[in-house]
């Protein structure tokens, strides 16, 4: 039944589980490390009362402090471990851990506490931190906060005689407010941060989708000549500072305008469309593949030069022949003329080496067509 209630109150994430608990770490982490300063600060500034109730009993009052001050130590170190930890799991652990010495240190520390000596911050304040403060799941602290009051409430008015059953009953009403504020506090705060960051994840997908769609041409699937030109000019500038060998091919299908005007221009998308897939299945996975316009395309080849540049060229000029494109189980052939050259050492800018496998491509179409030229 509680099983099903957190399900439908908690935002089931599925495999985004992992990232979402990653995303917020960091916060996590400072969140906690602010936390335990806190805490200990806390811890020291009861020595005061510590002194009054133990001003009789020096010794206790030392071991007091030892106790105070080993708990203290104790929480640093967590603390420094926290600090220093970019996985989640060893910070649940950590988190977990601590949780739990402070649960002990509390219901083992109250059993030098005269009964009368009024407990009820502590018991309500710990409690309510788990629930709000604790980033594990909610099962555990659930468990930890549960196990801590049962701990108090057993030290407090089963172990110590002369407690009067009305504050029994006070307290445990308290108790019951306390868990059930603070679980439903929880439960707020763990939704609203696994919706706001599904929704992050929504927006983040949204906008690279928008990225993809504004660089993909949307017939061929191949980049758009924007972002072709735009890979392309980084990959000069590489080969500018590095001298590592880069050739382009220009491909430009032949006969285009006499498949639209005798196949109608449906045929004419199909067939640009079916090139490019060919083009993109041969291409290897280093090359990049763009529409410059109409039925040209450009494949720029980064560490590659001109011999191994001639072997792509060649693999795709002789699959495109042998794969005709089918319009409504009518078989269109068709083939490609392609340009191809290496980047030289007196080439300026991208623009230059272009120009130069632009020629090269109406060298092809003039001897021919359905040719590879390369210089």
């Amino acid at each position: 039944m509680l099983k099903r209630f957190f399900a439908e109150t908690l935002l089931d994430l599925g495999e985004l589980e992992g990232d979402y608990r990653v995303f917020y770490l960091k916060n996590d982490i400072a969140q906690t490390i602010l936390s335990l300063t806190i805490a200990m600060i806390s811890i020291l500034g009861m020595l005061r009362v510590d002194a009054i109730l133990f001003k009789d009993r020096p010794a206790l009052f030392l071991g007091v402090i030892v106790y105070r001050g080993s708990f203290v130590l104790t929480t640093l170190l967590v603390m420094l471990a926290i600090r220093k930890t970019s996985k989640v799991r060893v910070y649940d652990r950590l988190v977990f851990a601590w949780i739990v010495l402070m649960v002990s240190f509390f219901v083992l520390f109250n059993f030098t506490r005269p009964a009368s000596y009024p407990t009820t911050a502590y018991e309500i304040i710990i409690p309510f931190s788990i629930y709000v403060l604790s980033p594990l799941k909610i099962k555990y602290n659930v468990a930890l906060a549960l196990s801590f009051t049962a701990a108090m409430m057993f030290v407090d008015y089963f172990l110590k005689a002369g407690v009067d059953p009305m504050i029994l009953n006070t307290t445990a009403t308290a108790q019951l407010i306390v868990h059930t504020l603070g679980l439903g506090s929880a439960l707020q705060i763990q939704s609203y941060r696994r919706k706001s960051f599904k929704a992050y994840i929504l927006e983040k997908d949204a906008k690279e989708m928008v990225a993809y769609l504004a660089n993909i041409d949307p017939l061929t699937k191949s980049l758009t000549r924007r972002h072709f030109f735009n890979i392309a000019e980084t990959e000069f500038l590489r080969y500018s500072r590095y001298r590592r060998p880069l050739s382009i091919l220009i491909l430009d299908t032949d006969d285009f305008k006499t498949i639209n005007d005798t196949y109608g221009h449906h045929a004419g998308d199909i067939v640009l469309r079916s090139f490019s897939l060919v083009a993109l299945e041969q291409k290897r996975a280093q090359d990049t593949f763009g529409r410059l316009g109409g039925e040209e395309f450009g494949l720029l080849l980064p560490e590659t030069n001109l011999e191994q540049a001639k072997i792509v060229a060649d693999r795709i000029q002789k699959t495109w022949e042998q794969s005709p494109s089918n319009m409504d189980s009518e078989m269109i052939y068709s083939t490609v003329s392609i340009g191809g050259t290496e980047t030289f050492y007196n080439d300026k800018s991208f623009e230059d080496v272009l120009r130069r496998a632009d020629r090269l491509l109406y060298k092809a179409k003039g001897r021919g067509k359905n040719q590879v030229v390369m210089e």
